[in-house]
């Protein structure tokens, strides 16, 4: 494995040097009508309407291979059962490049009564091409919609880092690096200009949705993005909290609801390991490639030290801030992570993910169990929130 199949978050690293300041009822869909809502809602604590994770079918960071390969159905069924009877949860953002998994996974999580963010995602494509690949998802979610699933359509993630032809860049490693150094250089005018792009195609994205597909429309945005959340059902905000203060952080939610929609955090987490929390979404950066024996390539030389115990007060702190500031949806980040397995030592690379269970090495036979991951504090503190919340919402 090299660093630059570890995780999309590797444009954190750059974005961090670049000073980014990333920045009561019941369980239910969202309101049909969600386009027409007046007055933004007040941001009364309440029970957020969906609670859950996000489920990884096969990402391509890398040319060669995707993030899961190759995918098990019945490993699928497991873990969304999983998702839905042990942490409680009542929606799960699925997310990948091959529609047939999304597909697969999406009646799955139908069938055991969550509602399916659908995040169909061609990494580093261009823009036509990511069009008409969206318009292909878009056909089968329709499908999907028409058996009964209740489904909400992410037309995508962070485009100006993972869609090639917004920021320059032939990689999103290389985008990431181009957006830092703008921001060290205060270039707010050119920002400005593809913030322009951007819109311009989310909203050729959503036209060639909205054409096929009749439910719900959202996006996963990067909080350094300027979206025009007009042509959308739901504010989606990838909203990980690094150096701001709680208020700071509140803030982001409260600033969004301007727009009189619901607002949905799409991911948020850390890693396990000590000062991991701080770190937000740029905690993975400790682990910066492995070696030929498993042993990872950390920062600095040395391996951190293993807190499951961080990355479970991370994500219930941002949930209880999120819960006051009255999100319609929280969905954590993320439920496993194959490529980043667990182990002794400098063999831990687990530490630098964010899923909320352990998968065992290839070389440990429990990796042939089912299923093939253990559970972490991360996973009980998640479990216990979605509970309170499932209890409350009765």
């Amino acid at each position: 494995m090299t660093s630059h199949q570890i995780d999309r978050r590797d444009l954190l690293r750059y974005s961090a040097v670049g000073g980014i300041a990333l920045a009561h009822i019941a369980p239910g869909p969202f309101d049909a009508n969600a386009r027409a809502v007046g007055d933004a809602p007040s941001p009364t604590p309440r029970i957020p309407r969906h609670y859950g994770v996000v489920y990884d079918v096969g990402l391509r960071f890398s040319p060669e291979s995707l993030s899961v390969d190759p995918f098990d159905a019945a490993l699928a069924e497991y873990d969304i059962n999983t998702i839905a009877n042990e942490l409680h949860a009542n929606a799960v953002r699925i997310e990948g490049e091959v529609i047939d998994r999304l597909s697969v996974t999406a009646r799955i999580a139908h069938a055991a009564g969550l509602t399916v963010y659908f995040n169909p995602w061609k990494m580093n494509a261009g823009i036509d091409e990511t069009r008409r690949y969206v318009g292909r998802a878009a056909r089968v979610a329709e499908r999907l919609r028409r058996e009964g699933v209740d489904i909400v359509f992410v037309v995508g993630c962070e485009l100006t880092i993972f869609t090639d032809g917004i920021y320059p860049g032939s990689s999103y490693m290389e985008r990431g690096m181009w957006l830092a150094e703008q921001l060290r250089l205060g270039n707010t005018s050119l920002l400005a200009e593809k913030a322009e792009l951007l819109n311009e195609t989310l909203h050729s994205y959503v036209e060639t949705v909205r054409a096929r597909f009749g439910g719900l429309v959202t996006y996963a945005s990067g909080l350094w993005e300027d979206v025009d959340w007009g042509a959308f059902d739901v504010v989606g905000l990838d909203a990980y909290r690094d150096r701001q203060t709680e208020e700071e952080y509140v803030e982001i939610f409260e600033r969004h609801r301007v727009h009189g929609k619901p607002v949905a955090t799409t991911e948020f987490g850390a890693c396990k390991y000590v000062g991991a929390g701080a770190l937000g979404a740029g905690g993975f950066a400790v682990l910066q490639g492995a070696n030929a024996d498993g042993t990872g390539i950390w920062e600095g030389g040395v391996a951190p030290t293993r807190s499951e115990t961080e990355q479970a007060d991370y994500i219930e702190t941002q949930a209880g801030l999120m819960t006051d500031a009255g999100v319609d949806a929280l969905l954590v980040f993320e439920f496993s992570k194959p490529a980043l397995p667990t182990g002794e030592g400098a063999k831990d690379l687990d530490m630098a993910s964010f899923a909320i269970v352990s998968t065992f090495p290839a070389e440990d036979p429990r990796s042939q169990q089912m299923p093939p991951w253990k559970r972490t504090e991360g996973f009980r503190r998640v479990s216990e929130i979605f509970a309170r919340f499932a209890s409350r919402g009765l």
